[in-house]
């Protein structure tokens, strides 16, 4: 499998169902099965990984946790995992979200975007409030 960098921002609708369509220029590159996650404490926005390139992440910054010794990182793993699905896409590009919109914050339209080496699913409005703040504390 070749590794793509991921870019681009997608304006996209998320469907009665709690589906939404992937980018089509990326849907060859997910076309077998995705991998969902919301991190704890991170962004309000659903990751999306390819199933080699989730793995590589996980190797680097999960696996090495020692959730045996480390109350703090058993309860990370924990909530990693817990918040982690493995789905197919259907044959038009659709990725079923579903635990992950409301804690996302995710109806109506929906803003995709490029992260390097995954998608980020976001809802337009938090996106541009979180973006601003960025910007103003870099000010």
């Amino acid at each position: 499998m070749e590794e793509l960098k991921l870019s681009g921002k997608f304006e996209h609708t998320l469907d009665p169902k709690g589906r939404v369509t992937l980018p089509a220029r990326y849907r060859e590159y997910f076309r077998n099965k995705v991998v969902l996650v919301r991190f704890p404490n991170g962004e309000p926005c659903v990751n999306v990984f390819h199933p080699v390139t989730w793995d590589r992440f996980d190797a680097k910054n999960v696996e090495p946790l020692d959730n045996f010794k480390d109350l703090e990182a058993a309860w990370l793993v924990r909530d990693i995992y817990g918040n982690q699905d493995e789905v197919e896409p259907d044959g038009q590009g659709r990725v079923l979200l579903g635990q992950h919109i409301e804690p996302a914050g995710l109806s109506g339209k929906v803003l995709i975007i490029g992260a390097r080496d995954h998608l980020e699913i976001w809802d337009p409005e938090t996106y541009a409030e979180r973006r601003q703040q960025m910007v103003s504390r870099d000010a």
